[in-house]
Formats: structure tokens, C-alpha cells, sequence
């Protein structure tokens, strides 16, 4: 009995042990997908960690000294009729102008706002390539499964072909283009089987899963878009964002040049002890702005700002185009969809299993039973394609209009 329990327990150990578990295939559906990459997305997490950048900066711009105090010791012996040692102390502190400091944390909020519209574009680029390469592999599945029916439907005519050719009925010219369907059917399977690798390793690329995973969709037929509610959305746009608050950055520097047209003003105390007496003396700097004037923050701050305001409408411009574009394009999928499902799909699975029939039982020739065969297998690669393509449409949609983010 004892002998009994080991191998069960050393079953058990192994099958909960975490190395076992790992090599189980993840299940994904285009929800989880999405989630994931929302959450652990490389290039989303780096574009979260480049915005602690931007934070760090914004940190430095609300010291409200940013010149430390300044301290400095003197000291020396005098000689004379009285001997004597002589040292001074001093301590100064330096003061912005009015407004450079308020500049300063405006030009580097504005470099957060852009940090967090850069979070939101890269979120919404990976969002729309991870849906894409999600729809690839369902695709890939789909067409894999459809070449596994016909692959078996093949072999099923070899066999009526050979039983055919063994009773007289047919040539062996038939058997063998019989079986030369059969090769086409496990090669193009092959293929479906390379690019649904394809599809899943870019997936896997995106999300960074470094495991097995399997897929779980359908394509199924889209809806009609809603152009207007779309076009809204779009204004929101993360890529606008980033350039307004990049423009109001500009503005921001611009004011912070002004400052430098200002005085500075510093303030000092100093207490000195010489040939016995003690001084204590108290003083003001006023700096003289001359010369420098903040010149360059003034010049490049005034071109940065009409750069990116106009940089700013030609984008929206572009988004509203993108937009109206990839809706129109979009509609025309669903068109070509529905156009098939009317005219092109309706008694497919009939006319196969029709003429199945008809060749075992010899009222149809091999030749034109592949013939027929091959027109109904183009016709479900085209709706499959039909539909991928509506499908990747919608994404590209939605990703422009910035609803999938």
C-alpha cells in the first residue's frame, strides 16, 4: 500500500510544482490582452518611468532660493606698535526677481503635462498593435481550422477517388490529382501555422510574456461607425496634448527670459574685528542687467512658441482628415462584408457536401469536383480576409479617434 501512495504523491509534487505550472499555455482573450498591455507593456512602462523625469525637474524648479547662501571667513595677524590678530565673517544670499520663480514652475508643470500626453500616446499605439496582432492570430486560427476541414475533406476524396479507381471507374490521372489536393491542403495549413506563430510572437513582443499562450476570439461582422461622436473624441487626442503643453512651456520660458531684464537683489551681514574693535556691517547688491538680459530664452522661447502652435493646428487638421479618412475606409469593409454575406456565402456548406456526393457516386468528375472545391475554399479565405480587415479598420478607428487607449 505504501508503494502505492509514493508514485501519487511524487505526481502531485510534480504537477503543483511552479516549473510544470509555467509551462501551461496562458489563455488570452482580446480583453486581457488589451489589460495586460495597458499594465506591463514595455513601452509603456518606460514612458511611465521617463515621466519621474519630469517630475524630478518640476521639483528642482519650486526651490524658492536657488542660489545657496554664500559664507566667507577672513583672517590675518597685524603687526605694529600693538600686535593683533584681525578676521572677518561674512554671509550673503542672492534673491530672484518678481515672477522667475512662478516662470520656472510653469515651463516644468507643463513638461509633466507633456510626460503624462506621452504616457497616453505610447498607450494608445500599443493598444491599437496589440488589438492588431491579437485579430492576426485569430485570423491565422480561423484559417488554420478552415485548411484542417478542407485537408480532411481532401483525404476523403483521395479515398473515393481510390476506391473509384480501383472499381474502373476513373484513371489513375484522378487519384493523383486527388492526392496532390491533399499535399496543397497540409501545406497551406502549414503556412496558417507559421503566421499564427507570427501574429502570437509580435503579441507576445508587446505585452513582454515570455511563456506559451494560446488565443481565444472570433471575428465577427462590425458595426457602423458614429463619425461624429469620433471626430469629437479625436480632439483629446494625446499627441495634441503633448503639443499644447509644449507650446504653453514655450510661452512660459519666454516669461522666464523676461526676468532676466530685472534686477537681483542680495543681501548681506558681515562682522569684523580689527585692531581690537568689534564691526558689525550690513549691505544690499543690486545687480545691473547690462548685458545680459535672457537674450536667448527670450529668441528661442518667442520661435519655439509659433512653432508649436502652428505644428499644433496642422495636427489637428491631419487628426480631423485621419479620422474622417479611416471611417470612410472602415464603412467600405462593412460594405464588402455584408456583400459577401448576401451573395457570396449562402449555400456554401450545401454545395460542398452536393458535390462531395455526386463525385462518389460518379455523377461528377474529379476535375471539376476540385474546381468547385477550390472556388468554395477562395470564397471562405475571402470573407475570412473580409472580415480581418474590417476588424483592423475599426482599430486603426478607434485608435485615431483615441477611443482605444
Amino acid at each position: 500500500m505504501r508503494l502505492g501512495l509514493i508514485p501519487l504523491a511524487v505526481w502531485a509534487v510534480v504537477s503543483l510544482s511552479p516549473g510544470v505550472a509555467a509551462a501551461q499555455p496562458e489563455r488570452l482573450t482580446l480583453g486581457d490582452a488589451l489589460s495586460r498591455a495597458r499594465e506591463q507593456a514595455p513601452r509603456i512602462v518606460s514612458a511611465r518611468l521617463a515621466l519621474e523625469e519630469a517630475r524630478g525637474r518640476l521639483a528642482g524648479a519650486g526651490v524658492r532660493f536657488q542660489n545657496n547662501p554664500e559664507l566667507d571667513m577672513a583672517a590675518g595677524r597685524r603687526r605694529g606698535e600693538t600686535a593683533s590678530t584681525d578676521f572677518e565673517l561674512g554671509i550673503q544670499q542672492q534673491f530672484e526677481p518678481a515672477g522667475r520663480r512662478s516662470a520656472r514652475i510653469a515651463a516644468a508643470n507643463e513638461g509633466v503635462a507633456q510626460g503624462t500626453a506621452i504616457i497616453d500616446e505610447t498607450t494608445r499605439l500599443v493598444m491599437r498593435d496589440t488589438a492588431s496582432a491579437f485579430l492576426r492570430a485569430v485570423h491565422a486560427a480561423e484559417r488554420v481550422r478552415l485548411l484542417a476541414t478542407t485537408e480532411e475533406m481532401a483525404a476523403q476524396i483521395l479515398a473515393a477517388a481510390d476506391r473509384r479507381f480501383k472499381a474502373g471507374d476513373i484513371a489513375v490521372l484522378d487519384v493523383n490529382l486527388a492526392r496532390a489536393a491533399v499535399g496543397r491542403a497540409r501545406s497551406d495549413k502549414q503556412g496558417a501555422l507559421a503566421a499564427q506563430a507570427i501574429a502570437i510572437g509580435e503579441l507576445k513582443q508587446l505585452l513582454g510574456i515570455d511563456r506559451e499562450v494560446t488565443i481565444e476570439g472570433t471575428l465577427r461582422p462590425p458595426a457602423e461607425p458614429d463619425v461624429d461622436a469620433l471626430l469629437q473624441a479625436s480632439s483629446q487626442r494625446p499627441e495634441l496634448r503633448e503639443l499644447e503643453a509644449a507650446a504653453r512651456e514655450a510661452e512660459a520660458q519666454v516669461r522666464l527670459g523676461r526676468t532676466y531684464g530685472k534686477p537681483e537683489l542680495g543681501v548681506a551681514a558681515r562682522y569684523e574685528r580689527e585692531e581690537g574693535d568689534n564691526i558689525l556691517l550690513g549691505g544690499i547688491t543690486i545687480s545691473i542687467p547690462r548685458f545680459a538680459r535672457g537674450q536667448e530664452l527670450l529668441s528661442v522661447g518667442a520661435a519655439r512658441t509659433t512653432r508649436l502652435r502652428a505644428d499644433l493646428e496642422a495636427a489637428r487638421t491631419r487628426v480631423r482628415i485621419e479620422v474622417q479618412a479611416g471611417a470612410e475606409t472602415y464603412r467600405r469593409r462593412v460594405d464588402a462584408v455584408r456583400a459577401l454575406e448576401a451573395e457570396a456565402l449562402t449555400g456554401l456548406d450545401e454545395n460542398e457536401r452536393l458535390t462531395t456526393r455526386s463525385f462518389e457516386v460518379g455523377q461528377l468528375g474529379l476535375a471539376e469536383l476540385l474546381f468547385i472545391r477550390r472556388e468554395i475554399l477562395d470564397t471562405r479565405f475571402q470573407y475570412l480576409d473580409t472580415l480581418l480587415e474590417a476588424a483592423l479598420a475599426q482599430i486603426d478607428l478607434h485608435a485615431s479617434a483615441a477611443i482605444l487607449r
